[in-house]
């Protein structure tokens, strides 16, 4: 048999014959979202329908070209994917699962990995106190990595017991962002949103987060 297609091809194999099930990308800074196709062709002798397609993430949609779900032996199709970038960074990965009518081949997982280049470092990116420890403040340092300068211009707490204070080592660049507990007497859990003057809409805010936790039981004897 020869094979003149990209796409694996065997009369052994049946369904879809994906060209690739994983596919990478680097995202730009000012990218909001990354897409991706999945190229596919059948194979095997027979008609094959896709019954669902699933991601199990708000951030990553998916969908079959053209709305098509049933393919003929010797068709192709493309699987497109919107990777929505929202407030991620680094290395980051997303399922979709395809459902087929095909009982040798039931369900198919494809995957869609995104390097998202950070913009802020943070250390480290989330404060605990215990219930009952001595409300003292605790401090984050907030790094700018990216080439040009940018500004926290605002912080935010979730919680109305928990003050916010930033303080500049280096405009533009380095930030001390420190937090303290009004009181450790409860549980609490909440998110501090610090607000910048990014030239990007989806870093002009980061999301740190802090939390008052149950002390941890004595080991027993």
């Amino acid at each position: 048999i020869l094979c003149l297609s990209p796409f694996f091809c065997s009369p052994l194999q049946a369904g879809l014959d994906f060209e690739k099930t994983e596919i990478k990308h680097t995202a730009k800074h000012s990218d909001t979202e990354v897409g991706a196709e999945f190229k596919f062709k059948v194979s095997g002798g027979k008609t094959v329908r896709i019954t669902d397609i699933a991601t199990y993430c708000s951030c990553l949609k998916a969908k079959a070209k053209d709305g098509r779900t049933e393919f003929k032996d010797g068709e192709e199709g493309v699987i497109e994917t919107a990777f929505l970038l929202g407030t991620f960074e680094g290395e980051v990965s997303k399922q979709v699962a395809i459902t087929t009518d095909d009982p040798a081949q039931p369900e198919i997982i494809l995957a869609v990995r995104v390097a998202i280049p950070p913009v802020f470092k943070v250390e480290p990116e989330s404060l605990k106190w215990e219930v009952g420890e001595e409300p003292k403040p605790k401090t984050m340092k907030f790094t700018v990595v990216h080439e040009k300068d940018i500004n926290v211009t605002g912080l935010v707490s979730s919680r109305e017991n928990m003050t916010a204070e930033v303080k500049e080592i280096t405009k533009g660049r380095e930030y001390a962002i420190t937090l303290t507990p009004k009181t450790t007497t409860e549980v609490m859990l909440g998110v501090l949103r610090v607000e910048t003057d990014a030239p990007y809409a989806r870093f002009k805010k980061r999301l740190l987060f802090f939390n008052v936790t149950k002390p941890k039981a004595a080991p027993a004897p």
